[in-house]
């Protein structure tokens, strides 16, 4: 049931999105939402997409989910490789493919994909970026598992996410059915590191927590 309940949330939430991505997303959730709950989260987001083109080093870079690629497009601006946008949103797709072909951003692809099931290999990428997406994703722990599975050994991973942590008043044990948006950062964290990830930075700004951890090992990324 459990299953059955987050597609259907996965459904809705792709729907919704598709939606806004044309023209209302960028104004109503990049320069409202995130700026009134985040304060300089825009700002700390770009800081992380350039501290995750340092770390992959010309390595390919993931970016889940792209939305309509506000965040990604400085990224592939700046890196020398493959960054590659998944987004489950079939509109949000559509528009960052859009973007990316007017700015010329031949280097920057977009896929239409689940977060659950990732359509690459294990270690495709060198550096891995969740912007701002994470609290409206049903089931924080198998995202977190594939955002780590698709990571390089030696890979780091960046994840941004706004949270109303109403749920740190109930056990850590009753939490885990809570969608991500209720839930405390702390949670988040553990969720990464039990995935893979042994050591989880944060930082805060308002309701948001910026997070990056690098995972263990040395390997050269494998796309194909």
């Amino acid at each position: 049931m459990t299953g059955e309940r987050e597609g259907r949330a996965q459904r809705a939430i792709a729907g919704t999105y598709s939606f806004l991505a044309d023209r209302l997303y960028n104004p109503l959730i990049v320069h409202g939402g995130f700026r009134l709950f985040g304060g300089n989260l825009n700002e700390l987001v770009f800081e992380q997409g350039r501290a995750a083109v340092a770390a992959a080093n010309g390595g390919p870079i993931l970016d889940m989910p792209v939305g309509t690629a506000y965040f990604t497009t400085r990224v592939a601006e700046a890196h020398d490789g493959l960054v590659v946008g998944v987004d489950i949103a079939e509109g949000m797709v559509r528009e960052s493919a859009r973007v990316a072909r007017d700015a010329g951003l031949e280097n920057l692809v977009t896929v239409c994909a689940d977060a659950h099931r990732l359509p690459f290999p294990d270690g495709a990428f060198a550096a891995v970026l969740c912007s701002n997406g994470l609290q409206v994703i049903p089931g924080l722990r198998p995202v977190a598992t594939e955002l780590v599975r698709v990571l390089a050994p030696g890979g780091t991973l960046f994840v941004s996410v706004l949270l109303a942590p109403i749920g740190r008043m109930l056990p850590a044990g009753r939490r885990e059915s809570l969608p991500t948006l209720l839930r405390p950062a702390e949670d988040v964290a553990r969720e990464l590191e039990r995935a893979g990830l042994p050591k989880v930075d944060m930082r805060h700004e308002r309701l948001a927590a910026l997070m990056s951890a690098r995972k263990p090992g040395f390997a050269q990324p494998r796309l194909f």
